[in-house]
């Protein structure tokens, strides 16, 4: 009898200890979601026609998410709202900025009357490398961005700076002038501070 209770116990241990793991013997991990806190989140933008003449400014993440398992990206996706870019350039007076926003938002460059939102999806993270697919006016941009990804139990977030190049959307305002050969540079650098919460 006690044998045979001795068994009983040990069986239902075992379904226990068998129910946290995979079917090969590993421990099951456990998906986390994390939302984005655009509160404490920012994207900053740098255009430049040379090293000397260039314009910064912002624009806002209004939504996203991503997933994780362990220490591996699952998926993620992030909206872009392009009517909030703003100019911060600090020698330029208010109506210039206003005149500038107004630039990029016309149909030669963004076009955010019918084009307004940018969607990017996360595929990967891996070696400091977050690969994403950028739509923009229509378009996809693939991209590997340089960027750190952390999360734990706290939150997550992804911080990081990188170029992407927006040459292939063959955008009126990126293309060079024919008298005098000028042209704004088609890869506009981004500073990413983006914080999740679960």
């Amino acid at each position: 009898m006690k044998m045979l209770n001795f068994l009983l116990v040990g069986a239902i241990a075992f379904g226990f200890a068998s129910c946290g793991s995979s079917e090969n013997g590993a421990e099951k991990v456990e998906k986390v979601s994390y939302k984005l806190d655009a509160a404490t989140s920012s994207l900053k933008w740098k255009g430049s026609k040379s090293a000397e003449y260039f314009h910064e400014g912002t624009v806002s993440i209004t939504d996203g998410s991503i997933e994780m398992e362990g220490d591996a990206l699952v998926a993620g996706s992030f909206t872009i709202d392009l009517n909030t870019i703003a100019n911060t350039d600090a020698m330029l007076p208010e109506d210039k900025k206003a005149m500038l926003v107004g630039h990029l938002m016309a149909e030669d460059f963004f076009n955010t009357a019918k084009n307004a939102i940018v969607k990017v999806t996360l595929n990967g993270y891996e070696n400091g490398k977050l690969s994403a697919t950028i739509n923009v006016l229509g378009q996809d941009i693939e991209q590997d961005l340089d960027a750190k990804l952390v999360a734990d139990e706290n939150g997550a977030s992804i911080v990081g700076k990188f170029d992407v190049d927006f040459a292939s959307l063959n955008m009126a305002g990126m293309q060079a002038d024919p008298t005098t050969g000028e042209k704004i540079q088609s890869a506009i650098a981004f500073d990413l501070n983006v914080q999740l919460k679960k």
